[in-house]
């Protein structure tokens, strides 16, 4: 009788404490699951936090800004196209007002032979203004090509009418800004800002 009675009480404890020993383990897992799906979360987030600091590095490495002979350069296609301002050449049409053109050199470092200059790379125009906010515009709205052999540097002279700032005041020898677009084909285009390019009027380019 007796160890009937303490059979019948270890089968009774076996049965009460099972379910909180199920409670326990799935607790348990529970818990493990919640700290692998935040593990995961952090992952997750890294990661994408890392792509992304990788493309704003790869996009503010492609940005070269310099100085060029005093004139400001900031080319977003650098990688691809090395551009120095010559300046602008100013062609005299009144006593007080002309046309002036720009000259640039550049070295392509794609494998295109050529590239298109001016204006409706990206949807923006080629333009130049000063510091009374006077803005020049070409007579085009587009934009010109021009031969751009690879890994040698070469002048482009962009002075076809069409290409040329219009009605520009005289009295200026320095156009504060000069922006202008670059097309090497549709994986390769930019446009480019010049500051401070100076002005040189009724001088032949060297």
């Amino acid at each position: 009788m007796k160890r009937l009675f303490l059979a019948t009480a270890v089968m009774i404890s076996a049965l009460l404490t099972a379910p909180t020993a199920d409670a326990q383990g799935l607790g348990g897992l529970l818990k493990k699951g919640k700290n692998a799906l935040e593990k995961t979360a952090k992952t997750v987030d890294k990661v994408i936090g890392t792509t992304s600091s990788t493309q704003n590095e790869e996009e503010s490495a492609n940005v070269s800004a310099i100085n060029v002979n005093g004139i400001e350069v900031v080319n977003p296609i650098s990688s691809y196209m090395e551009v120095e301002p010559v300046g602008l050449y100013g062609v005299s049409r009144t006593e007080t007002k002309g046309d002036a053109y720009l000259i640039l050199k550049v070295k392509n470092k794609t494998r295109k032979e050529n590239a298109l200059f001016g204006s409706s790379i990206e949807n923006k125009k080629m333009i130049a203004t000063d510091n009374n906010g006077n803005v020049y515009n070409i007579d085009s709205s587009g934009a010109m090509r021009y031969d751009t052999p690879e890994d040698i540097m070469v002048k482009v002279v962009m002075n076809d009418p069409a290409m040329m700032f219009m009605d520009v005041n005289k009295n200026l020898t320095v156009m504060p800004v000069v922006k202008l677009g670059i097309n090497i084909d549709a994986q390769h285009q930019g446009n480019l800002t010049f500051k401070n390019v100076p002005i040189y009027w009724d001088v032949e380019p060297e």
